[in-house]
């Protein structure tokens, strides 16, 4: 990144071209703290009064500021100071897929997951049965897991993009979406306590016991149905927050990764 003649650099994420016709230059500055179209307006009332200043637009959506300006009169650290003074923040932080705890969580939850499971087999019947129940159930307990995964992993970077706040929503589908995978999970022992529950004074709950587990299969067709609901409702999160693009996404029929804004 070419240096300003203030002697900073500009965030490693913004991008600068040089009108030569002119001799001004172009800077995109990626902004936090906007939460409306108000937020925008005021950004670029702030950046305008700013020496040397051609133009200056905002754009709620992508939280990202451009501005021509004359390098000579003005540069970066004026236009910092101006975004903080209007109560915002230029962002200066590398990208959000550059950061590894997302992934490290998503993994931590998937391998949690499994572990759950093979411990409750294990725990109610052997270690035997616990192997031959994944080999017999596994892809569903894989599904379940890697869903579950990447909905910790999207929740994770949600919550970066919001820098710690709340994001009750995202919470609420990653608990819910828990809840019935670990139900689902839980089902495949039932048929493990048929016979122990009258042992322990609950024979009325054997029927039950037996009966669930006769369609553990819709279980864990539910849980994986609600991982898919809920990854599909945090990426909306994501695209309404202006942290990815979804019609860049489909545009570009792209199964990688999204395109981040920051």
């Amino acid at each position: 990144m070419e240096e300003l003649e203030n002697g900073r650099n500009a965030p490693a994420n913004s991008t600068e071209n040089v009108d030569s016709s002119r001799a001004l230059r172009t800077i995109s500055l990626p902004i936090w703290g906007m939460t409306c179209l108000s937020c925008a307006r005021k950004i670029e009332e702030a950046l305008r009064r700013c020496p040397g200043v051609a133009g200056a637009d905002v754009d709620f959506v992508p939280r990202q500021a451009t501005v021509r300006f004359d390098p000579r009169k003005g540069g970066l650290g004026e236009f910092k100071a101006a975004v903080e003074a209007a109560g915002y923040q230029v962002l200066e932080s590398p990208s959000l897929l550059s950061t590894p705890h997302p992934y490290l969580a998503g993994v931590a939850i998937s391998l949690s997951v499994v572990g759950f499971y093979l411990g409750l087999i294990t725990l109610t019947s052997d270690w035997d049965n616990a192997k031959a129940e994944f080999r017999e159930y596994g892809y569903w307990i894989l599904a379940l897991a890697v869903g579950l995964g990447v909905q910790a992993m999207l929740f994770s970077f949600l919550r970066a993009w919001h820098r710690g706040g709340s994001v009750m929503g995202a919470k609420c589908t990653l608990a819910a979406s828990g809840g019935i995978s670990t139900t689902a999970m839980a089902v495949c022992c039932s048929h493990y306590l048929f016979a122990l529950l009258p042992a322990l004074g609950l024979p009325f709950l054997s029927t039950a016991a037996a009966s669930l587990a006769d369609h553990q299969t819709y279980f864990f067709l539910a849980g994986v149905v609600s991982n898919l609901f809920g990854i599909g409702l945090m990426i909306r999160m994501m695209d309404k927050s202006g942290m990815i693009q979804l019609r860049g996404l489909v545009s570009h029929v792209s199964f990688g990764f999204f395109p981040v804004k920051r």
